[in-house]
């Protein structure tokens, strides 16, 4: 089975646990080769977690993923003491919700959402926890503060806060050993010791064109316990939208945006209505139409074919249209669309 169709029937896996064509070939067919472009693709866990089983990679990534989620809990809770309203969204969210007590490989932040108006509130809080605008550096072991310009140019230019971090100790061996052949964002080695670099990306806005008023508008109690989150059709036409342009501009080859969207999809707890107002507010068109559509493919009748013309007819610009862009995602060859021109060269 080739790399492309063994991506696939994963993504398959996520939106219908029960019943995944060809799940076992794909678990017995997967070797070396076959664990490493999945995880070139971020999705080397959905793998693991298919199986039933575990490894020391998973070990490890549920081992940060908990201390990431307990210093998110920690956060939020200390927003809502303070009267600050938080939506989280993105994998903080949508992980806890789909793969509960599991993490799909290793994420690198939990981003949270408040009112513009809420910023330097949000600022106090997050330094009380002790969390500082720095990076680890690997050379000397310890956490470096941004330069003040750095932190400018980050928050002059972006719809967040420079990048709120701090460091928290595994001591699992098994975690150790993992770092040691890692050693990169969020698990680093230092002195033997592994340590998770927690990093929590603060938003007053999720895009430059987008009023943000209205995610607040349509918010929903989270799945964490504590806090809101964005509505399940936020979540897709945000997660897809943002995904279909981080691929074209920025060579995105990750496939986890789908393991986090396929299943909001499948839930069919999606107002479709949402989705189709904001392509047409937004003229999101191709930037949201081609992935939409993909993710319909996995939970056949759950997406509207009115949506899914709504959306695509949502502009009449191509300046921003590349195509399905699947080729690079799965990594297989395009062949030439000869029946487009009737004839073939």
């Amino acid at each position: 089975m080739s790399n492309a169709k063994t991506a696939f029937r994963l993504l398959q896996w996520c939106a219908d646990r029960a019943q995944c064509p060809e799940l076992d070939e794909v678990i017995t067919a997967s070797n070396g080769s076959v664990r490493s472009f999945l995880k070139t693709r971020d999705i080397d866990s959905i793998l693991t977690l298919a199986s039933e089983g575990t490894d020391a990679w998973q070990v490890a990534y549920d081992a940060v993923w908990r201390q990431q989620l307990t210093t998110l809990h920690q956060v939020i809770e200390a927003f809502a003491s303070a009267g600050v309203r938080t939506l989280t969204f993105k994998g903080g969210e949508l992980l806890p919700r789909h793969y509960p007590g599991h993490s799909i490989g290793f994420v690198t932040d939990a981003d949270l959402l408040v009112r513009r108006e809420h910023i330097e509130a949000a600022k106090s809080i997050m330094y009380s926890l002790g969390f500082r605008h720095a990076f680890f550096d690997p050379a000397e072991g310890i956490m470096r503060d941004r330069d003040i310009r750095n932190v400018a140019e980050i928050e002059m230019s972006h719809y967040e806060l420079a990048p709120f971090v701090k460091v928290v100790e595994i001591a699992d061996p098994i975690v150790v050993e993992v770092a040691e052949h890692h050693n990169a964002h969020p698990l680093r080695l230092f002195d033997g010791k592994a340590v998770a670099v927690i990093e929590i990306d603060v938003h007053h806005n999720v895009a430059l064109d987008t009023d943000p008023s209205m995610l607040f508008d349509r918010a929903l109690p989270s799945s964490l316990g504590v806090g809101e989150t964005l509505s399940p059709a936020d979540h897709v036409w945000l997660n897809l939208s943002r995904h279909y342009n981080e691929v074209a501009l920025h060579d995105s080859r990750s496939l986890r945006p789908f393991a986090y969207t396929i299943p909001e999809v499948a839930a069919a707890n999606v107002d479709w209505g949402v989705v189709e107002q904001v392509a047409h507010d937004l003229a999101l068109g191709p930037t949201l139409s081609y992935y939409l559509h993909f993710c319909g493919q996995f939970s056949p009748d759950r997406i509207p074919a009115s949506t899914l013309g709504s959306v695509h007819n949502s502009t009449n610009s191509r300046v921003r249209d590349w195509g399905w862009q699947l080729a690079k995602l799965f990594d297989f060859q395009e062949r030439f669309p000869s029946h487009v021109f009737d004839r073939t060269l």
